[in-house]
């Protein structure tokens, strides 16, 4: 049998496999149905039966169950349940095992969670996850009127705040909030990166190679280029204004890049992007004034040129402007990826977390070559590479 927080990576799993054999709408209706339909039931039991209290008993007695680290507050006079979540063990346990098959794992609660209390006549009038872990919940009876708090335990306040995306429902449940208002009106961050990028049908990718600087890289178009953020930060090999960056493990240069970007005239303003896959922890963005940055992995895995493999190297950040660029159907030209060795072929785990094992630099550069190809076919011919690039890829299919 399996325990209340094994099963979250069979539960990830499963919302990835859904999605991509029958669409949006059918893991959408998984949730409604199968979650909060049957197996999440004795909510709605507790809500019809108790009102918000019921539903707070329920809830309640779930944390103790399952150790989430949260905090749950009934107030019947102001027609409010609140929940703050400072850390959730299901979304925790996939972070721990760096479990990331799904695009949008955060999302199910409110797709089961709003179906089921509009069925017992209540409505979630308030909510935030900022896809690390941390939380926040307002529950309402439905036609009377209700009032906001804030406890002192508001999630908010916690400086982890500031880490990650944040997906918004406020005073309608059906309707998330765009995601990158200056970019998009959109919510669904594959559609902000079709918006954004629908200015243009070539993209120039530069990494951080040497390759980056070379003639063959000078002759390259320089409008609508993508750049990590070291590069955005240093205006080395890049001085121009990019039309996106990239922020990749840690986001290094985050202070400087921060800087560069409130010094920018909005309307010349990149779109920032990052991959947060968890692995080196995630940058505080917020704590800098900036936008959260995009995800691009929801785009990457929908199309199916990426898929995370756990505690395994990954691709370098201009490997991953590459596949966002073929993902997009752009023509993309591509510099300053040299096949080097990046952090995550530096030291993975294995399954005991005592044991690190160290990954030989022909690892790293593998993952880089595979996704490449991988790149070069779905693009059907549009990913232009170096001749240096283009022969080790070459070398490598007749390898193997």
């Amino acid at each position: 049998m399996l325990g209340c927080h094994d099963f979250c990576g069979h539960y990830e799993w499963t919302f990835h496999y859904v999605r991509r054999r029958f669409g949006q709408e059918a893991v959408h209706q998984l949730w409604d149905q199968a979650i909060g339909g049957d197996s999440q039931e004795h909510y709605k039991r507790a809500a019809e039966k108790e009102g918000l209290r019921g539903l707070y008993n329920c809830w309640v007695k779930t944390g103790e169950d399952e150790k989430c680290g949260w905090q749950w507050v009934v107030d019947e006079g102001r027609n409010v349940l609140r929940c703050d979540m400072w850390e959730c063990p299901s979304k925790g346990f996939l972070i721990k095992n760096d479990l990331n098959a799904d695009e949008d794992y955060c999302d199910h609660c409110m797709g089961w969670t709003v179906p089921l209390l509009d069925r017992a006549g209540f409505e979630v009038v308030g909510h935030e996850h900022n896809h690390t872990g941390q939380c926040w919940w307002e529950i309402r009876k439905k036609g009377k009127p209700y009032h906001s708090i804030s406890p002192p335990h508001d999630i908010r306040k916690d400086p982890r705040w500031q880490h990650g995306y944040l997906d918004r429902w406020h005073d309608n449940p059906s309707q998330k909030l765009p995601l990158y208002e200056s970019a998009s009106s959109a919510a669904d961050p594959c559609d902000v990166l079709r918006d954004w990028f629908a200015r243009t049908d070539q993209l120039t990718v530069l990494g951080r190679g040497p390759s980056a600087v070379e003639p063959w890289a000078r002759a390259l178009p320089q409008s609508n280029v993508m750049v990590v953020d070291p590069t955005y930060a240093q205006r080395d090999s890049f001085a121009g204004e990019p039309v996106a960056v990239l922020f990749g493990d840690g986001a290094t240069e985050l202070a400087a890049a921060a800087k560069r970007f409130h010094q920018t005239p909005p309307d010349r303003r990149p779109l920032l992007m990052h991959m947060y896959l968890h692995r080196q922890g995630e940058a505080a963005f917020a704590a800098y004034d900036l936008p959260r940055p995009v995800p691009i992995l929801p785009l990457l895995i929908r199309t199916g040129l990426y898929t995370h493999n756990p505690n395994r190297p990954y691709p370098t950040s201009g490997v991953f402007m590459v596949l966002l660029a073929a993902a997009l159907g752009k023509q993309v030209d591509v510099a300053g990826i040299d096949l080097y060795r990046h952090p995550s072929g530096r030291t993975y785990v294995d399954s005991p977390a005592t044991n690190p094992t160290r990954w030989p630099a022909q690892h790293s550069e593998q993952c880089d070559i595979e996704h490449l190809r991988k790149a070069q076919q779905y693009s059907q011919g549009r990913v232009r590479i170096s001749p240096f690039l283009q022969s080790a890829l070459d070398k490598a299919a007749l390898s193997g």
